[in-house]
């Protein structure tokens, strides 16, 4: 029995995925169309986290406003 329960559908998954590599990528490789470390960085700790959810399928976010889009 898993202790997290996966609220995130393989298609939530996917686009969260390819979402944290292109901002990631963007962030180091583009931060001077960026030009402000605090933005850079908030990109960056977005990213990780969505990087997060889709590699364990479970959303914090998704967890408090009690949203699923997991089909058992």
């Amino acid at each position: 029995m898993s202790l997290i329960n996966k609220n995130l559908c393989l298609a939530d998954r996917v686009i969260r995925g390819i979402l944290s590599v292109a901002l990631i990528v963007f962030a180091i490789f583009w931060a001077e169309q960026i030009g402000d470390v605090l933005l850079q960085s908030l990109i960056l700790v977005f990213a990780v986290l969505n990087l997060i959810s889709f590699a364990i399928g479970w959303c914090p976010v998704y967890r408090l406003a009690n949203i699923s889009t997991f089909k058992r």
